[in-house]
Parts: structure tokens; C-alpha cells; sequence
């Protein structure tokens, strides 16, 4: 007999459904748009193919397809949900803030909404004391609640013997992290520190067999549940706890939230600020990302090291000496950042560089996989401000040897706000290119800025709109100091604390042990690198000889 066509309709859907679980996108859209063909309610339909379009990185394919479900169903919080983060990530940021508030609004228990909202409000408007707000209600809600059920913990109390450090990521892989995690792995004293991994990342590649090279107890914790991580960690009782994934894919936030360490730090995977929940214990970060007075937008306490973090940089990665532009080319300004940091403001201040003089061209590199799915997304938004297409270049994503020869094409690299580069930017200066950034107090929007004024390249960091068009115009009239500087940033990084690599990982692991010590004391005893006072170390010698904390 055959089949109605509601039923086949019903079929296609579910094999659509496997597919997507599956993570075969294309096959999953192919069964999705057959159904379409066929009668049935076809707003879930349209919802999936919306979503693959996200998953896909198809921002405009995914802003186009949800405002359709709006059209058929102007109440769907899954289109409404999925219109925020397009327009999050096509840099329509006022939109993106409207429509998660209201998806927030018609599912106020739904924990992701809620994330995503304190992630586009706290990123579009950078205002501490409301980004604090944002994530403590999140916190508040769907993580503090879990740690009424944790059991207590029984690990060893001795203050000096070697100690079980855990680091949770979901980015083990061909990641950003792997550039700062690589060189910590390697100098971990064994003496110290018995280092474990919980790898949640699903899809392991090379990176991820180098990195569990280095590691003497790596867990591939990916198929495991939150419970089920939770019992490994307190199985194996960790004492330190490490979070290098915050709010980003792949967190495992709600162990922590379970309370799976005696200690528990997050560090480097999220700089967009507090992560709103009680049982974080402590943030790891230094002065120039976190000056005093930035204790006051934290639930974590801060603790600063002397520097953050050290960086490794990517095996492939000629030095292009010569600027393009000494080579016949129209001078080039470059954004090298992911184009969801790219916001309407930036793409103006770009315009008004290339207006002031009209033999600039501008590169692109945006996140789309493909040449014609990155033109499809962003030459409407260059459409719209009248930008000049024919002194534009879109670039795809491309692997990352060759976006390590970017310094062949770009004279002059552009940073983005409110959210600056990170590991881009360090990737692009030992390019040997000049980054122009904007100055900021948040860390989030910070992170080029501490980077140049650490390496002492403070002219680069304009304090204004204007100041930071007449910087690259600056560079740009002058192609011989172009080139000189390019040496001249290597040599300075390879000079600086962030390729310090053994000093860093001493310096973190001094950490670990002084957390371990404020645990032990019940008290913050312990809050940046600095050399132990006598106060401190009267209480530590009394925490050794078993007496509990010094008095006084």
C-alpha cells in the first residue's frame, strides 16, 4: 500500500531528523526540502533547515529562512531564537539584542536563551555592572541550584604533595586554545602537578593526538553526561578543576555548578566576563586584562599572574618581509578577526579609511566555508553602507597554513570592537603585522590592546574613532617602516613573557598550589603572583605543621 503524502511527508522529516543528529547537514537538508513538497505543517520544517543553516555558519541563509517561519507563524520562539543569533553574528547587533529578549521573554526557563541574552547584551553593550546582572540571573536559575545535591569531598588535605590538576575543554583539537594549552602541557613538573585532561571535544583530529601526547592521563569524555563526568572527576579527586571553555561549545558548566573539585578556576577559553554561578571559584587573569577595581563585575575571585598566558605559535609561518604594498600592490588593510566581530561601526570607520584615500583596498576574512557562501553573507551588509565593492576582498576560511601567509596580501592589520581579536591578533603579529586596535577597559574588548602595550607597540592603540584611522593612515604613508617592523615584532615576541614558556607554566603552577593553600585556610589568602608576605607565610608554615590558619 502505498504511502499518504502526510505520511511520506512525516517519514522524510524523520530520516531528516537522523541525518541532522548525524551531522551529515546536506544529506539532512535534502530530506528536509522534500518534504516541503509534500502536505503537512511545514514550519518545523523550515525551523530545521534554519538551524543547519546555523550550524553551518549560513548566518544570512539562516536570517532569511527564520524571517520566512515569522512570516507563516510571527510567535515561533525557535525562529525568533534563531533570528537573534543570525543577526548576532551578521553584526546586527541592536536586532540581535530585540528579538533573544523577546525569545527570552516566551521561555524564561529556558537556560540557553538565557545565556545567549547575557552573551549579545554583555558583547553589543559592553556594561559591566549589567553584563554582571545578566550572568548572576543565569547563574541564579539553572547553575547555583546544583550544588545542594553534591556530596562532600574527601580528598587528601596535605599542602604540599602533589596535586591533581583537571582541565575540562571542549577545544582539543585545531583550536585557538591548543596555541596557549601546548606549551602548558609540555612544562607541567610531574613532581607537582599529576595533570589530567576531560576532553569533551566529539570530532578529535592531529591537535588532539599531539596535545594527549603530552598529557599522562587524558579522559575522552565526550559520550559522558554531565552526571556521568561529574562521578569521573570526583572518582579520580581532582583538586584543582581548570574551565577552558566558559559560555563558548563544548563547556561542561553545570559540573562545575555540581561542585566536582575542591577547587574549581576557570581560565582562558571566555573573556566576555563573569560566568554567573557561585561555584566557580576563581578567575585567572592579570593587571592589564583585569586592572584593581575589577574584582567589583566578578562572582569568581580574580587571581592575576604576572602574564595570562604564554603563546606557541603555528609550525607553518613564513615571514613575509616585504610589505604587498612594496611589491605593486594597492596598499592593503586587512581584518583577519572572525567576521562575527565585525559590526556595522567598524565596517564605516573601514569605509572612512578607504574614502580618505581611494588606492586602499580592503581584505575580508570571514567565517563562511566557502567563496560564495561569504559573499552571500556579507556583500548585502557592504551593499547597505555604500561600501566601495570594487576595493573589496571577501576571503573564506581557509586552513590555517594558509592563513598564516596573510602578510603576503595585507600591509596593515585592523582590529575590531566592542570584541577585540585574541589568538588572531598573536597570529597576525608574528605575521609581522601592525595591528591598529581600539583602547577599552573590558577584557573582552581589551585583548589586542594589553597584547600591544605588552610588547610595547602602545602607538598602535588609538584612543578614539579618529585617532584610529589617522594610526593606519600613519602606517601606511610610511611602507619602509612597514617593513623594518616586520622582523622587529617577531624578534620582540619571541623576547616577551608570552613565549616565556617555562617561567609561565611555573608561575601557574605556583598558582594552583596557593589556591590549594586558600582552600585548605578557608580564607583568599592568596590573590596574584606576587612574592609571599611574612603574614602569609606564618599561616602557611602553621597550615604545614597541622595547627590550621596563623592567628592575627
Amino acid at each position: 500500500m502505498s504511502q499518504s503524502p502526510s505520511s511520506k511527508s512525516a517519514t522524510l522529516f524523520q530520516e531528516a531528523l537522523k541525518a541532522e543528529a548525524e551531522q551529515d547537514y546536506f544529506e539532512a537538508l535534502s530530506k528536509y526540502t522534500a518534504s516541503l513538497s509534500l502536505e503537512g505543517d511545514q514550519v518545523p520544517t523550515w525551523v530545521r533547515i534554519g538551524k543547519i543553516f546555523l550550524r553551518t555558519m549560513k548566518y544570512q541563509q539562516a536570517r532569511e529562512t527564520m524571517e520566512f517561519v515569522l512570516g507563516m507563524n510571527p510567535h515561533n520562539v525557535d525562529a525568533i531564537y534563531g533570528l537573534a543569533i543570525s543577526y548576532f553574528y551578521l553584526g546586527k547587533l541592536d536586532e540581535a539584542r530585540a528579538f533573544i529578549d523577546q525569545a527570552v521573554e516566551m521561555q524564561p526557563d529556558n537556560a540557553t536563551y538565557a545565556i545567549d541574552r547575557a552573551n549579545i547584551h554583555s558583547i553589543s553593550q559592553p556594561d559591566p555592572a549589567r553584563k554582571l546582572q545578566l550572568y548572576q540571573a543565569w547563574g541564579q536559575r539553572f547553575a547555583d541550584p546544583l550544588a545542594r545535591q553534591s556530596p562532600p569531598m574527601l580528598n587528601n588535605r596535605n599542602p604540599d604533595r602533589v596535586l591533581k590538576v583537571g582541565y575540562v575543554s571542549g577545544d582539543m583539537r585545531d583550536h585557538a586554545i591548543a596555541f596557549f594549552m601546548e606549551p602548558v602541557f609540555r612544562h607541567h613538573d610531574p613532581a607537582q602537578m599529576e595533570v589530567h585532561v576531560f576532553s569533551t571535544t566529539m570530532h578529535p583530529d592531529d591537535t588532539t593526538a599531539h596535545l594527549k601526547s603530552l598529557v599522562p592521563h587524558w579522559h575522552d569524555v565526550s559520550r559522558l553526561d554531565d552526571d556521568a563526568l561529574f562521578k569521573l572527576i570526583r572518582a579520580q579527586q581532582i583538586d584543582v578543576l581548570v574551565d577552558l571553555s566558559g559560555h563558548t561549545y563544548g563547556h561542561r558548566l553545570y559540573v562545575f555548578a555540581r561542585r566536582a573539585a575542591p577547587v574549581q578556576v576557570t581560565w582562558l577559553g571566555y573573556m566576555g566576563g563573569t560566568l554567573g554561578m557561585q561555584a566557580m571559584d576563581y578567575r585567572l587573569t592579570d593587571y592589564s586584562a583585569d586592572p584593581i577595581g575589577h574584582e567589583a563585575y566578578y562572582l569568581e575571585k580574580l587571581y592575576r599572574l604576572a602574564c595570562m598566558a604564554s603563546y606557541i605559535p603555528p609550525a607553518h609561518a613564513p615571514l613575509v618581509e616585504t610589505p604587498p604594498m612594496l611589491q605593486g600592490t594597492s596598499p592593503t588593510i586587512g581584518c583577519l578577526n572572525s567576521s562575527r566581530k565585525v559590526t556595522d561601526h567598524m565596517l564605516r570607520l573601514w569605509k572612512r579609511i578607504m574614502e580618505r584615500r581611494t588606492d586602499i583596498q580592503l581584505l575580508l576574512h570571514v567565517q563562511e566555508n566557502t567563496i560564495d557562501d561569504a559573499i552571500h553573507t556579507i556583500e548585502p551588509r557592504l551593499v547597505e553602507l555604500d561600501m566601495p565593492l570594487d576595493r573589496i576582498i571577501v576571503s573564506p576560511m581557509v586552513p590555517l597554513d594558509e592563513f598564516m601567509e596573510r602578510g603576503s596580501l595585507v600591509d596593515v592589520a585592523l582590529d575590531t570592537s566592542p570584541v577585540s581579536g585574541g589568538t588572531t591578533t598573536l597570529h597576525t603579529l608574528w605575521m609581522g603585522l601592525p595591528v591598529v586596535t581600539l583602547d577599552a577597559d573590558e577584557a573582552v574588548s581589551s585583548a589586542t590592546a594589553c597584547t600591544l602595550a605588552g610588547l610595547g607597540f602602545n602607538e598602535w592603540i588609538a584612543q578614539n574613532d579618529d585617532d584610529y584611522i589617522e594610526i593606519i593612515l600613519r602606517l601606511l604613508d610610511n611602507p619602509e617602516q612597514l617593513a623594518s617592523m616586520r622582523s622587529i615584532i617577531r624578534e620582540r615576541m619571541l623576547d616577551s613573557v608570552l613565549m616565556d614558556y617555562q617561567t609561565r607554566c611555573t608561575e601557574l603552577e605556583t598558582a594552583y598550589r596557593r589556591l590549594w593553600h586558600n582552600y585548605l585556610l578557608g580564607e583568599n589568602l592568596f590573590h596574584d603572583f606576587q612574592a609571599a608576605t611574612p603574614a602569609q607565610e606564618e599561616k602557611i608554615a602553621a597550615l604545614r605543621a597541622g595547627g590550621g590558619p596563623a592567628k592575627g
